[in-house]
C-alpha cells in the first residue's frame, strides 16, 4: 500500500507489517501514555495522521490555500486508509488504564472526534480543521513548554490566576491589554517585568497563560542556559498556528556575558523580523538585566557613555517595562485580608498578629510571603 500524502504512515513498520505481536505492542504503549478515548487500536492510527508532518499539514498550519488537487489526493489516501489500515486496528480489542496524559483539553476533544468519524470525507475535513486549529506533534498537544535543547510539553502547568495577585492592578492590567493585541494580531510589545524579589512577576506572566490558552496562547519557557538557541526555538515556534510567550524568567547577566549578546541579537539585531507568533517577556531583578561595577564606569567620557548605552541595549528591546514593588505593612495586610476573603476566612485580629510574625520569620513583605502565610491558614481550617 502506498500513499500520495500520509506516506509517512505507510512508511511506518508497526503500521504496514503483518505482525500482530508488533501491533499490539505499539497499540498498547501508545494506549497507556497517549490515548484519549477507549478506541486505542482506531486512535493510534488517527493520532498518528494528526501528528503528522506532511504537505497538507503544511499548508493548512500556516492557514493557505488547499486546492481542489491536493485535496482530493488527501480524499485518495483517506479512503485507502478506511478500507484497508483501519480495520485492522479496529479489531485490536485493548481498553485503556485511562491514566491523564496531560494533553491540551481542545487537543484531546478534537482527537475524539476525528476518532469517531465514520466518512473518510468526514475524517478528511476534520483532519484539515485540526491541523489548522492545532498544528501537528508536541506544540499540538500542549500549552506550556520549557526548552531543554527541544521543546518539552509541561503536562501540569502552574494554575495560578490573576485572582491570587493582589495590589498590582496596574502592572496586570498593562499585561493584560499587551497580551490580548498579541493574541489579536495587532501591535504588541515585548515586555519586560522588574522588581523585587516575590512581588509576583512570574505568577503574573503564567497567570496569562490560563487566561488566555483558549484563544490559542501558548508559552514556552527558555532557561538562561540555552538562550544561544534562542533563534533555533524561535524558527521552531514560527511554523506553528499559535501565538507564543517566550518567557526568560530570572535574567542577569554579567558584563560581558556572551548570552547577553546572544539574547539581544535574537530579539533586534538581524535581518530576519521576528514573527509575529512569538513575543519575549523576561522578569529580572534589575531593570537594565546586566550587573555593573564601579570599576567599569571609570575611564574617559567616551567610555563611560558606551559602558551606559551597551546596558541599556538590551532593556530597550523590551517596549513595555513594568515594575513591581515591594508592599508595606499595609499593603501585605491588605493582600492577606484578600486571599483569606476568597476562601470565606474572616481577618481577625488573631491572623493579623500571626501574618506580622510570619512575616518576620520568613521573606519581608511581600505577596509571596502573604500567599504562603494564607496557605498555611487554610490548612488550618482544613483539618
Amino acid at each position: 500500500m502506498e500513499l500520495l500524502i500520509f506516506d509517512n504512515l505507510s512508511d511506518n513498520a508497526g503500521v504496514s507489517e503483518k505482525n500482530t505481536k508488533s501491533r499490539l505492542r505499539d497499540v498498547i504503549k501508545f494506549a497507556e501514555t497517549e490515548s484519549v478515548t477507549s478506541n486505542a487500536g482506531r486512535e493510534y492510527i488517527v493520532s498518528l495522521i494528526a501528528n503528522d508532518n506532511n504537505i497538507l499539514s503544511s499548508l493548512a498550519i500556516q492557514n493557505k490555500k488547499i486546492g481542489d488537487s491536493l485535496y482530493n489526493a488527501a480524499l485518495t489516501d483517506t479512503e485507502c486508509i478506511f478500507s484497508e489500515i483501519l480495520p485492522v486496528f479496529d479489531s485490536i480489542a485493548y481498553n485503556p488504564s485511562g491514566n491523564e496524559t496531560g494533553f491540551y483539553s481542545g487537543y484531546r476533544d478534537s482527537i475524539k472526534s476525528l476518532t469517531s468519524s465514520k466518512q473518510p470525507r468526514e475524517f478528511l475535513d476534520k483532519l484539515i480543521t485540526h491541523y489548522r486549529n492545532f498544528g501537528t506533534g508536541i506544540k499540538a498537544k500542549y500549552t506550556a513548554f520549557k526548552y531543554d535543547g527541544a521543546l518539552e510539553g509541561i503536562a501540569s502547568a502552574d494554575p495560578v490566576s490573576f485572582d491570587s495577585l493582589i495590589g498590582i492592578d496596574h502592572q496586570k492590567n498593562m499585561l493584560i491589554s499587551n497580551t490580548k493585541a498579541f493574541i489579536g494580531g495587532g501591535h504588541a510589545n515585548n515586555v519586560l517585568l522588574v522588581g523585587d524579589r516575590g512581588t509576583g512577576k512570574s505568577s503574573s506572566v503564567k497567570a496569562l497563560l490560563n487566561m488566555f490558552c483558549r484563544d490559542g496562547l501558548r508559552m514556552a519557557e527558555l532557561p538562561k542556559q540555552h538562550i544561544r538557541n534562542m533563534q533555533k526555538l524561535i524558527d521552531e515556534l514560527s511554523v506553528s498556528p499559535h501565538k507564543y510567550i517566550l518567557f526568560l524568567d530570572d535574567l542577569t547577566f554579567e558584563s560581558g556575558d556572551p548570552d547577553y549578546h546572544a539574547l539581544k541579537i535574537s530579539m533586534e539585531g538581524q535581518l530576519s523580523a521576528m514573527p509575529r507568533n512569538v513575543i519575549v517577556y523576561a522578569t529580572s531583578n534589575r531593570r537594565h538585566l546586566i550587573k555593573e561595577t564601579w570599576s567599569e564606569r571609570e575611564g574617559g567620557e567616551v567610555h563611560k557613555n558606551d559602558q551606559r548605552q551597551e546596558i541599556a541595549s538590551l532593556s530597550e528591546r523590551f517596549g513595555i517595562k513594568l515594575v513591581f514593588s515591594s508592599p508595606n505593612r499595609s499593603g501585605y495586610l491588605d493582600i492577606v485580608k484578600s486571599l483569606l476573603a476568597q476562601k470565606s476566612i474572616d481577618m481577625t485580629p488573631d491572623i493579623e498578629r500571626r501574618a506580622l510574625i510570619w512575616e518576620m520569620n520568613n521573606s519581608g513583605f511581600s505577596g509571596r510571603c502573604a500567599k504562603q502565610f494564607v496557605e498555611s491558614v487554610i490548612a488550618e481550617y482544613s483539618e
